[in-house]
């Protein structure tokens, strides 16, 4: 499926909060956001680089200026590796809930 099909399908079929303050490009999709405090977020998204999908968990600053940019912290995996990266968060949510 070609990205900007893909980007349209999620918006219609998933229901997920575009994070507003974060700019939007053809081959970009945010699709959430943590806050870990008031200048700092982890944002969630999926894009797109020459035909290939990617998904990216990164840290985000707020700057001096008010504008949101990205950190170098953070994981940009190819789609190809997400069942792998489904699974090690699945170890993790069994480690959180055995502490419960």
């Amino acid at each position: 499926m070609e990205f900007i099909d893909l980007k349209k399908k999620a918006r219609n079929e998933i229901g997920f909060d575009e994070p507003e303050y974060l700019k939007d490009s053809d081959d970009l999709l945010n699709i959430g956001a943590i806050e870990l405090n008031p200048t700092q977020k982890v944002i969630f998204s999926v894009s797109s680089f020459k035909g290939k999908k990617y998904f990216d968990i990164r840290n985000w600053i707020e700057t001096e200026a008010g504008e949101w940019a990205p950190t170098k912290k953070g994981v940009h995996l190819s789609f190809d590796k997400f069942e792998d990266f489904s699974k090690a968060v699945g170890v993790f949510a069994k480690v959180v809930e055995l502490d419960k």
